[in-house]
């Protein structure tokens, strides 16, 4: 299971998503009662893919068997994240918060920072990208999306700085052009937003998403 498993996410980070599905699928074959391969499974469909359906049976199959709490907690986000996406905002926010009870993600500490900030709650916002950044405070994806709060507070040459040194960083290239546009860059801006979507992207169920 573990080869299988290493070969999907060996697949997936090449974005060779219908390779990785296929593997996953064989690993969750070989034990069905292993929630692993099903959360690699739930977020493949959610996040790269763009098909909802199977993400959420993958996420509530996960959540109907006995699982680890890193398993429940990605499949807990998931399910709020698409919970949002489909306009039940408060059911969302709770799926979200539960999660991150369960088992702390930066994925879901910045994803309520999201919301928080979506919802005119800057201090909010601010508490949980923190709390995001105490978990691996140099992971860069928790740096990029810090930036885009750092701009947006007038501290726009410190985001730059940081925007610059992770320039390369693909699968963050829609909170690089947040930074960009907050400080006047709008050509920057459009170019890493065509990157986001057109790049990194691959299917258009993910962009009519976004």
């Amino acid at each position: 299971i573990e080869q299988t498993m290493g070969r999907g996410l060996i697949a997936e980070n090449n974005a060779r998503y219908i390779l990785a599905d296929k593997l996953y699928r064989r690993a969750h074959r070989m034990d069905p009662a292993d929630p692993t391969p099903l959360r690699y499974l739930g977020e493949l469909y959610r996040h790269d893919i763009g098909d909802w359906d199977k993400a959420k049976t993958a996420f509530n199959a996960i959540l109907n068997m006995p699982a680890d709490p890193l398993s429940r907690a990605v499949a807990l986000h998931g399910l709020g994240k698409i919970t949002i996406h489909e306009g039940e905002f408060k059911k969302g926010l709770g799926l979200m918060e539960q999660a991150v009870a369960e088992y702390p993600l930066a994925l879901a500490y910045r994803n309520l920072a999201v919301y928080w900030n979506s919802e005119g709650d800057l201090a909010k916002g601010n508490e949980y990208t923190q709390k995001a950044l105490d978990l691996d405070p140099k992971d860069p994806y928790n740096l990029v999306f810090a930036a885009v709060f750092m701009a947006a507070s007038g501290h726009g040459e410190e985001a730059l700085k940081i925007a610059r040194a992770n320039a390369n960083l693909l699968p963050a290239s829609y909170n690089l052009a947040a930074i960009y546009a907050q400080t006047g860059q709008r050509d920057k801006a459009l170019s890493l937003l065509k990157r986001h979507f057109f790049q990194y992207e691959r299917y258009q169920s993910v962009r009519s998403k976004e």
